[in-house]
Formats: C-alpha cells, sequence, structure tokens
C-alpha cells in the first residue's frame, strides 16, 4: 500500500499572524496550532514540526509517541525564556506502514485526526479540552460544545510541562481510505457533516484541502486553520489493473484490423444538433480546465531561491506552470520545519496568500535566536 497527501493552511479572517503549521511527507502527515502570544506560538509549533521532520522512516507508535515527547521536552526548555513564557502548541500526527497497512495517529489538545471510509466520517482522536471533558461528565452536549465560550481551553498541550501523555491510536486501512488531520480552526467553524461532504466531493486532495480551508473561512474564519488529506491506495490493485489494460490493449489492435471501416455518410440533423452541443460542452470544460490549471500560487526551489509559481505544482495536461515572482529567500537557509512546508507545495488562490506563506518561513538563524 501506499499514501499520498497534500495540505492548506489559512490565517483566517481575524487573526494577524498564522501560529498553525503542518507537515507532509512520504510516510507522515502532521498539525501543529500553536499557542502562548505571537511569537511564542508560533515558534512552539514550529519546533514541533522540525522534530517530526527530522525523523526518516517507518514509525511504529512508540517511535512516534517518543518523537513527539522529545518535540515536548525541547517547547517546554524553550519557554523558559521570559518572551516566550507560557507557549505550547497542540499537535496531530499519523505514520504510516505501507507493509503492515497499519496507519499509527498519536494526538495532544485539540488537533483532530479523522477517517473517511466507504462515505462515512469518524473522528478518530479525542480532544484534550475543557469542552471535551464537560461533554464526559455529561454537563452539556456536543452541540452546546460547539458553541461553548471556553470551546478553545485545551487541558493538554505540548510545552506546557516536561512530560506529556501522548493518545495513540492504530488503524488498519484500506484502499480507498482518506485520513484528514486538522487544527480546531476547521472543527470550530465547520460541521462534521459539511466536512465530509467536501471530503467526499473533492476527489482531488489539493482541491480537498483548499476547498476544506474556504470552508473555514466562510463559516467566520476566527482562528488560523490548517489541514493535512491523506489518501491511501493499493499497490496491487494498481499494478494489476495496469497489466490487464495492456494486455486488453494488444488485443483490440489485432480485432480492430479485421473491423472494415465504416462508409461515410451525412449527419441528420438531429445528430448534427447533438454533435453541437456537445462541442459547446467540451469548450466549456477547456476553460474550466485552463481556469483551474491558471488559478493558483505556490511557493517551491527554484536554482536554491524561494519563488511563487502560478499554476498548480507540476503542472495540469499541456499547462506548465510560470514563475510569478523569484524572492530573496534561500532555500539553504531556512529551518527544517519551513523546508518541509516549502516541499509540500500547497496551492493558494491568490497572490498575497502565497506571498503570506513565504513570509511566515524561519531561517535557521531565526531558529537559533
Amino acid at each position: 500500500m501506499r499514501i499520498s497527501g497534500a495540505s492548506a493552511s489559512h490565517v483566517g479572517q481575524v487573526r494577524s499572524n498564522n501560529q498553525d503549521r503542518a507537515l507532509y511527507s512520504s510516510s507522515l502527515g502532521a498539525v501543529a496550532d500553536g499557542m502562548g502570544g505571537h511569537v511564542g506560538g508560533e515558534k512552539a509549533a514550529a519546533m514541533a514540526i522540525a522534530e517530526l521532520s527530522g525523523v526518516r522512516g517507518v514509525l511504529s507508535s512508540d517511535r512516534l509517541i517518543e518523537v513527539v515527547q522529545a518535540a515536548n521536552r525541547r517547547i517546554f526548555e524553550a519557554g523558559m525564556q521570559p518572551s516566550l513564557r507560557g507557549m505550547g502548541t497542540t499537535i496531530v500526527a499519523a505514520s504510516f506502514d505501507p507493509v503492515a497497512g497499519v496507519m499509527t495517529l498519536v494526538n495532544v489538545g485539540d488537533s483532530r485526526g479523522y477517517l473517511l471510509r466507504d462515505g462515512d466520517l469518524q473522528q478518530v482522536t479525542i480532544d484534550h479540552s475543557l469542552v471535551e471533558d464537560l461533554i464526559r461528565e455529561g454537563q452539556i452536549t456536543q452541540d452546546e460544545a460547539r458553541v461553548h465560550p471556553q470551546r478553545n481551553i485545551v487541558t493538554r498541550a505540548l510545552g506546557i510541562t516536561p512530560d506529556v501523555e501522548v493518545d495513540a491510536f492504530a488503524l488498519n486501512m484500506k484502499s480507498g481510505d482518506r485520513l484528514l488531520l486538522a487544527s480546531d480552526g476547521l472543527s470550530n467553524e465547520v460541521e462534521p457533516e459539511a466536512i465530509a461532504a467536501i471530503l467526499l466531493r473533492e476527489t482531488d486532495r489539493f482541491a480537498a484541502c483548499n476547498r476544506l480551508v474556504e470552508a473555514s473561512l466562510e463559516g467566520g474564519g476566527r482562528d488560523n486553520v490548517t489541514v493535512v488529506v491523506i489518501d491511501v491506495y493499493d499497490d496491487q490493485e494498481t499494478e494489476e489493473a495496469e497489466v490487464e489494460l495492456a494486455a486488453t490493449g494488444e488485443h483490440a489492435d489485432s480485432v480492430l484490423a479485421d473491423i472494415p471501416r465504416p462508409r461515410k455518410r451525412r449527419f441528420p440533423l438531429r445528430a448534427t444538433l447533438l454533435l453541437v452541443s456537445v462541442l459547446v460542452v467540451l469548450g466549456g470544460a477547456s476553460a474550466a480546465t485552463v481556469w483551474y490549471a491558471r488559478g493558483g500560487y505556490y511557493a517551491d526551489d527554484s536554482n536554491g531561491s524561494v519563488a511563487i509559481f502560478r499554476g498548480r505544482p507540476g503542472g495540469v495536461l499541456w499547462m506548465k506552470p510560470s514563475t510569478e515572482e523569484l524572492t530573496d529567500v534561500r532555500v539553504e537557509e531556512l529551518d527544517g520545519a519551513s523546508q518541509a512546508r516549502l516541499e509540500q507545495r500547497p496551492v493558494w488562490s491568490n497572490l498575497e496568500d502565497a506571498r503570506d506563506f513565504v513570509r511566515n518561513f524561519e531561517t535557521i538563524a531565526d531558529t537559533e535566536s
């Protein structure tokens, strides 16, 4: 089995800076939601993601927990500085074992992990929050929790104490499963039913990420919002389908050679009208394809510098992305978390959001100071 993922993030409609951070690699995804001031929250989330981005290969449940606990200690120690006192971050992370077909999820705080399987969306992780405790005690309902004035208070986070308890969940995955990791900027603004509908409708993972972020903004956008969508595929099924297609193609060529060519004939009026209608639809589809291919902006490495491109990563059909702006940010000077975020190549709907994404990068010098 294999996985493919994408991520998207937005500062929201109210906040002045984005304290969320995300990560997606070949076997690992994560979302961190920082807290504790303008500087502290960003730094805590970036440190958590940097710790995760520094590991390679398949992580067992115990190993993933160890990495998160190591991030907790680093953030706690950094928080001893007066300017960073009280900083912390939530974390939700997922590591995939392709041989066993097992996805391990860990979480601390109220950033969530969801599983979409056979059309049903299920929250896998359990929030470490005040309202979740009140729900378990029977004092409030789920509906009341969504509008509770203290719904943003977490009872567990990285960096608050020298040691932290990490929840872990093991999921046996199957082809077609979709995993969603999200900060509470999504769950506080978008109902679970709407989240499920978007994940079902938007089969492209990049489009799904962007639509989830848009839904959060439409819901009020009162917080930063960050999502990671991970799709699971079965390599064996893919290989068998490719072999079967190749065999069918060879057989079809030999059969088509024996079929006589049809004689030319005039098209009746009804067929002509149908053909015109089809051409109109195809023309509209072509215009929509061009709009999609050119309607986004993303950042990527361009000869060692960070550049902003217009288009979609890798291009769409014959339409390749074009360089919109070349920044003076050097990729080699970025810290591990910022380099990991750059490699994800999230697509933004406008140029200014892409610029904000680049402005939020941290250099190695920033991290060390």
